[in-house]
């Protein structure tokens, strides 16, 4: 530290708490300040906080809409393929219905027949449409699981950045203890020199 002579002026105290933890202010965008290794801090109410922090917050605000809105897909989906289910189940119960038709009259087997290829070419067309929808499932939820881990892992990094803050307050204390010494030595200082 420079004598207490060479000190430079100082107009906040947030410039005196800078200055104890040796962060330059950022030429350009204000409130920011970096350190010797490039770190950024942003000036809180509080102190100096990293930067980083309100990005972690802003990620996940953004992960935890974005995991609603795959929950919201994914409801949707298991609604569609529950419908699918019973559509399925109805036009299996219909096909049943024209092989028996079938059987009874010989007289309308083309018409049957015709009617039957429908069925099962509608048939084929949903268990298609269903294989892609199970498939869409088994996606989300491979994604949610990622997001709720991404959440998990959002969650331990902001507990992190909380202690981060702790450290900072007691740097504070730190700091406030120093201006006290500066002050009772420039009283000391005052007084000697008259």
């Amino acid at each position: 530290m420079p004598s207490l002579n060479k000190l430079p002026i100082f107009k906040t105290a947030y410039d005196v708490l800078a200055y104890v933890l040796q962060l330059k202010k950022h030429p350009s965008i204000e409130h920011i300040y970096f350190d010797k290794n490039k770190v950024h801090y942003r000036r809180t109410k509080w102190g100096f906080e990293k930067a980083e922090k309100y990005n972690l917050n802003l990620a996940l605000k953004h992960k935890e809409q974005q995991f609603d809105r795959l929950q919201q897909d994914y409801d949707n989906l298991s609604n569609e393929y529950e419908l699918l289910l019973k559509r399925k189940t109805g036009l299996n119960h219909h096909l049943e219905t024209a092989n028996d038709k079938l059987r009874e009259s010989k007289k309308e087997k083309g018409f049957f027949k015709k009617h039957l290829k429908e069925v099962l070419d509608k048939n084929t067309s949903l268990e298609k449409r269903m294989e892609r929808m199970l498939k869409q499932e088994e996606n989300l939820k491979q994604q949610v699981e990622k997001l709720k881990s991404s959440k998990e892992n959002l969650f331990e990094q902001n507990q992190h950045l909380t202690e981060k803050s702790r450290m900072q307050r007691n740097q504070i204390n730190a700091f406030h203890k120093t201006i006290e010494q500066l002050k009772a030595k420039q009283k000391e200082n005052f007084i000697t020199n008259q």
